[in-house]
């Protein structure tokens, strides 16, 4: 079946030391996706290796962002979009490791546009997860993060999956700012708060291409990024108590 193009969304794919993989990644993407190269942002996290230039050589439009973090690496993609005057209707967010299944993005883009949705989600526990593609304290940090939202916002959800798409619109009005692993929590918490359409469907997830999470690769940084998760959905919740 071949592919539809879509030309209204924006994938913004944050990449920090992704030598390895991203070629491959990147190759999958635009096979699958539906999406042309002048779709993508691919942001270069302040890697130490070869990932810009690779990226380049590929054909992408490549930001180099120097402050290290997720956040940091979405607010400088959407800053660039809003200064260079353009205006794509939904906003993609996926990684550069190869994890994500590029034949998850159309369904994504497919979904939101049916549905009128403000932000969709993909599942990685409502679909197929690759053996050993999530580490025992990703499965717990997902899974203590949706009870919480469960307990606070009366709304189920099964995970806090990296590949997501939203309204520009919407993203805008949130105000995201979170520079490091609170950027999905942010999102999802914001999205809440404003009364904002959000769905979750089914997507596969594999195992990175090559390297190591940066979030789950030692049990220190897993603990850093837990705390840092959990600190930015009390203050979110206590900042919006305190303002009204």
């Amino acid at each position: 079946m071949p592919v539809e193009r879509v030309n209204n969304v924006f994938c913004i794919i944050p990449a920090r030391d992704e030598e390895e993989g991203i070629e491959r990644a990147l190759s999958g993407i635009i096979s699958e996706s539906g999406l042309q190269n002048s779709n993508f942002i691919i942001v270069n996290n302040a890697s130490k290796d070869q990932t810009a230039n690779i990226v380049k050589r590929m054909g992408f439009f490549c930001l180099d962002c120097h402050e290290i973090g997720y956040g940091n690496a979405c607010l400088l993609a959407l800053d660039w979009i809003k200064n260079s005057g353009k205006s794509p209707e939904y906003i993609l967010f996926c990684d550069a490791d190869g994890s994500d299944d590029p034949a998850d993005i159309q369904k994504l883009i497919r979904v939101i546009q049916e549905s009128g949705d403000d932000l969709v989600i993909g599942s990685r526990t409502l679909g197929k997860v690759e053996k050993g593609a999530l580490s025992p304290i990703q499965i717990f940090g997902n899974a203590l993060t949706c009870f919480l939202i469960l307990i606070f916002f009366r709304r189920k959800f099964t995970d806090m999956g990296p590949l997501r798409i939203i309204r520009y619109s919407s993203i805008l009005r949130m105000q995201m700012e979170d520079l490091t692993w609170g950027w999905n929590i942010e999102m999802h918490v914001k999205a809440l708060q404003f009364g904002l359409a959000i769905r979750e469907i089914s997507v596969n997830y594999r195992k990175r291409f090559a390297g190591v999470s940066k979030i789950s690769g030692t049990l220190s940084m897993s603990v850093r990024v837990g705390i840092k998760i959990l600190y930015t959905f009390f203050r979110l919740i206590l900042f919006r108590v305190y303002q009204k």
